[in-house]
């Protein structure tokens, strides 16, 4: 595994076969692709989390995860040349403008841009995106700083750093296409996206875990 250049990341771009190809569109300048990473921008979805007081995010109760992420968020679109003040201590979701499409040989990372973390603009606290991943990202935004940051849609937030992965660990289907690998819960979304914790079978794991709470409680309970 290694980090992929701008030469890399140029060919890869340029590639016609879709299997094999790294789309990140629009691309609305050049000089977002630097020497092994390619810029972002802030896009116009934001999910904005309200302030109400909840006696805990518990992510293994089913139905209180259903009340959260119906009630306790904010969806909003903002407009060419809008802003938006992200307090102090305040996190949101916003997905890039860009759309990605990931061959499956590539993953990459979300980091925040050096001059915003400078500010205090952390972005991107899950980072990863998995081979053969398709959709906007949607990146976590938090305000570590003690003043308000403005920010606006358009600007250059984040930047992705892309890695290769042996072919040879890679999967082929029966007529010889590369496997799209990525089974997750964020399947080609377009908007910023709420937590899903009980989309995926992956999740039986929180099951499990909601079925041993309510038998301790029961056994403190007797």
């Amino acid at each position: 595994m290694s980090v992929l250049n701008k030469s890399a990341l140029e060919a890869l771009i340029r590639r016609t076969d879709y299997s094999e190809k790294l789309i990140v569109t629009p691309l609305l300048s050049s000089k977002q692709i630097g020497p092994a990473s390619i810029d972002v921008r802030l896009g116009s979805s934001i999910i904005v989390p309200r302030r109400t007081f909840v006696s805990s995010h518990d992510v293994t109760d089913r139905k209180r995860v259903e009340q959260v992420e119906k009630r306790l968020y904010d969806r909003l679109r903002l407009k060419y040349h809008s802003e938006f003040v992200l307090h102090p201590n305040q996190l949101i979701l916003a997905a890039t403008l860009e759309y990605l499409s990931l061959p499956a040989t590539v993953f990459c990372q979300v980091a925040s841009r050096s001059s915003w973390g400078r500010l205090g603009l952390v972005v991107a606290t899950a980072s990863v995106v998995q081979p053969g991943f398709k959709g906007c990202l949607t990146l976590e935004l938090a305000n570590l700083s003690d003043s308000p940051i403005t920010l606006y849609p358009g600007l250059l937030i984040g930047q992705l750093v892309f890695y290769d992965i042996k072919t040879e660990e890679v999967k082929l289907g029966q007529t010889g296409d590369l496997v799209t690998p990525y089974k997750g819960r964020y399947d080609c979304p377009i908007d910023a996206g709420l937590p899903q914790f009980f989309s995926k079978d992956l999740d039986d794991e929180m099951t499990f875990w909601g079925r041993w709470k309510k038998l301790i409680s029961h056994r403190d309970i007797a």
